[in-house]
């Protein structure tokens, strides 16, 4: 949405990200971006398990702003635990190893991962 100043705001998943118009006409438009780094770096981020699919053995990557206890819980598709890990893990990339012995069965699944800094979720299969 644009205001009669030539300024706008467009939603960029959760973040906003603001425009401003531009009045030299070789430049229509000049984007300034800004977004809220603070806000993003203080989120717990579960990046895409390796691989996915998988047969024997994945790696759950995430990213967390800083040490903190971590549950992983990974869910089949009624919404049933069938795997829980916890530990502690250091600020920056981590992974947690993910075994079929862990699941059993062969599907796709939830894997959610809590924090101090929130959760997220992410789907994975296993043949």
């Amino acid at each position: 949405m644009w205001s009669k100043n030539g300024t706008g705001f467009a939603s960029v998943g959760q973040e906003f990200t603001r425009f401003e118009h531009n009045p030299n006409p070789m430049f229509n438009y000049q984007a300034q971006i800004q977004a809220d780094t603070a806000t993003m770096d203080q989120r717990v981020s579960l990046l895409p398990n390796s691989p996915n699919p998988f047969i024997e053995m994945t790696l759950l990557w995430f990213r967390l702003p800083e040490a903190a206890d971590v549950t992983l819980r990974v869910l089949d598709s009624h919404g049933h635990v069938v795997s829980t890990k916890s530990g502690r893990f250091a600020k920056g990339e981590n992974h947690l190893v993910l075994k079929r012995a862990d699941i059993r069965e062969p599907g796709i699944y939830l894997c959610r991962i809590e924090t101090p800094f929130g959760s997220a979720g992410r789907r994975l299969v296993m043949y």
